[in-house]
């Protein structure tokens, strides 16, 4: 375990990405949907927010309940935009969890990504608590000073909350699809068949007759319903793996979000869901991003002739970092 802290990237361009993932999808929320629209009555009851103790009294919505909650609204998109640009990441988690749970515990529609970036943002303090980086897309420091804060507490606390992060998340996918085996139209292979169809839920946009005509064709209609639980169950199984298992988990969920993005929207969904995944397997492609630029030709790699271009580091400079 202690060999496993000290090796553990604590400054991660990979956990980087997936932290801008959720707060511009987060952001999405706020930037195109009106506070009208994310405070309505629900069952009867008036459009007011729940400040529990203690934790939904920790909400922007009710620490400043007198206020405007469109400018409220602002306010975190404001936040999350900070947080979609890197800065500061050791800190920045802070404001990223805050601005989390205001969401996620205030409005009255949430949707289930809204509660995965709470759970996630929350273990990404930890994960970024010994990020020293001004921006979280610098390489990762390797100096004397550096190698002595890899066995400090802090490196202890991000090693656990970046577990934190893989085991949540690979649950989330792996109760998924085995909530999916005991109801008939996803054993039967048939539930993308009637998703697709569904009066306020289906497919819809430019491609909608185009899902309707593909899920109407049996074998279609099995190979994207199994498909999906199958999906899941290894980006569950590859999270908890090592290396390269990891990265292929960023990808399936990558290719899974997108499609069903294409297909059915629920597009802030998606990219939480994504950018979480990556959080949970940043070591694996911290270590295999590099390995693939090698195979890209050498002016993908920004080299000419064998030679880097001025600014460029290179490629196995960039291998040795790990990201």
């Amino acid at each position: 375990m202690e060999r496993s802290v000290r090796r553990f990237p604590a400054e991660s361009r990979a956990l980087g990405a997936g932290r801008t993932t959720i707060a511009l999808a987060q952001a999405s929320i706020l930037l195109f949907t009106p506070a009208s629209h994310l405070f309505v009555p629900v069952g009867g009851a008036e459009t007011e927010v729940s400040c529990t103790p203690p934790v939904q009294s920790l909400s922007l919505y009710c620490l400043a309940e007198s206020a405007d909650r469109q400018f409220l609204n602002w306010v975190l998109l404001a936040l999350l935009l900070i947080v979609a640009s890197g800065i500061l990441p050791r800190y920045t988690t802070v404001l990223h969890f805050w601005a989390s749970l205001s969401i996620g515990q205030s409005i009255s529609l949430p949707d289930g990504g809204d509660a995965v970036a709470q759970v996630v943002t929350f273990f990404l303090v930890l994960a970024c608590a010994n990020d020293r980086r001004t921006w979280h897309w610098q390489r990762s420091r390797t100096g004397p000073r550096d190698e002595l804060r890899k066995g400090s507490v802090w490196q202890g606390l991000a090693w656990a909350g970046w577990w934190g992060v893989r085991l949540q998340v690979a649950y989330i996918y792996l109760n998924s699809a085995l909530a999916k085996l005991p109801v008939g139209p996803w054993s039967e292979g048939s539930a993308t068949y009637y998703v697709a169809r569904m009066e306020n839920f289906g497919a819809a946009g430019l491609l909608d007759e185009l899902f309707r005509w593909t899920t109407g064709i049996t074998i279609i209609a099995l190979l994207s319903t199994w498909g999906t639980i199958l999906a899941e169950t290894l980006i569950a199984v590859f999270l908890v793996r090592r290396g390269s298992r990891q990265a292929l988990a960023a990808l399936i969920s990558g290719a899974l979000h997108v499609l069903i993005i294409v297909q059915i929207g629920i597009v802030s969904f998606g990219f939480i869901m994504v950018g979480a995944v990556v959080c949970a397997a940043s070591r694996g492609i911290d270590t295999y991003a590099p390995r693939f630029t090698s195979l890209l030709p050498r002016r993908a790699r920004g080299t000419d002739g064998g030679r880097a271009v001025v600014g460029e580091a290179r490629p196995e400079r960039v291998g040795v970092s790990g990201g």
